[in-house]
């Protein structure tokens, strides 16, 4: 009977040993696997807003980095708060996520001299600009245009641009804000491509337009009103190079 148990004992030994040894390269030869890494940032963007001549609802906006994160591919992805301050009390905040992909470099820059075009920036202090990206031709910013009224803060636009050697897409944005206050305005997708249609392409352009949008302030907020077909473009016009950019 003790030999018995004894070669029991032996044997369950045995299996336990070639189970971990199993169990060992199973795990050795499992996949490499590499988790996506968050980073923790508190770096801001602030600029101190000139209410002067304008009831605006903050007289500070902060744009903080809360966090970023890396996947396995090196794709990054950046968390904010744009925060608007009144007296150092947070009165509003838009929280924003950017996908950058493997671009490194992007910066904020705050304003309240909103260009709508290249001649003539808003005069109307109620309106904040806030605009992401890097400083070079041929890379996509995020835009975000707020107001500030009385009965508090609004994000009115959001949209995306890209320019590279006068061919990019942007937001239009008429009147040009040349008056104080702004009542109504119209917005539009513009996109300024190489006509290929012309064998001399590079002085050739065609101008789409699309996603006409009109603004109307109503009651203390801006009421938006789709003119087009959201994504179809409704007009095309065609301009030589210098025609275009001398408007």
């Amino acid at each position: 009977m003790k030999y018995i148990l004894i070669l029991l004992f032996f044997a369950c030994l045995s299996c336990s040993d070639k189970k971990t040894e199993t169990e060992e390269i199973a795990v050795q030869t499992e996949p490499e696997t590499i988790p996506i890494t968050e980073i923790t940032s508190l770096k801001k963007d602030s600029l101190m807003l000139d209410a002067t001549g304008s009831n605006i609802s903050a007289d500070k906006v902060v744009i903080t980095e809360l966090k970023r994160t890396y996947d396995k591919d090196s794709i990054r992805t950046a968390f904010f708060a744009i925060d608007f301050f009144k007296n150092a009390k947070k009165v509003y905040s838009h929280p924003v996520r950017i996908d950058f992909g493997r671009e490194e470099g992007a910066e904020w820059s705050i304003n309240q001299e909103f260009m709508t075009d290249s001649k003539q920036a808003s005069t109307d202090k109620r309106f904040v600009h806030c605009d992401n990206g890097i400083a070079a031709c041929g890379y996509t910013h995020t835009q975000f245009l707020f107001f500030l009224g009385e009965d508090g803060i609004q994000l009115v636009s959001q949209w995306d641009s890209m320019w590279d050697s006068g061919y990019g897409v942007d937001s239009e944005f008429t009147p040009d804000f040349k008056t104080n206050p702004i009542t109504s305005f119209v917005v539009k997708t513009v996109d300024v491509s190489p006509d290929e249609t012309v064998k001399d392409t590079i002085d050739r352009l065609v101008v789409s337009y699309s996603d006409s949008t009109c603004y109307n302030f109503e009651n203390g907020k801006w009421k938006k009103n789709q003119l087009s077909e959201k994504g179809k473009v409704y007009r095309t016009e065609k301009f030589t190079f210098d025609e275009y950019h001398k408007q």
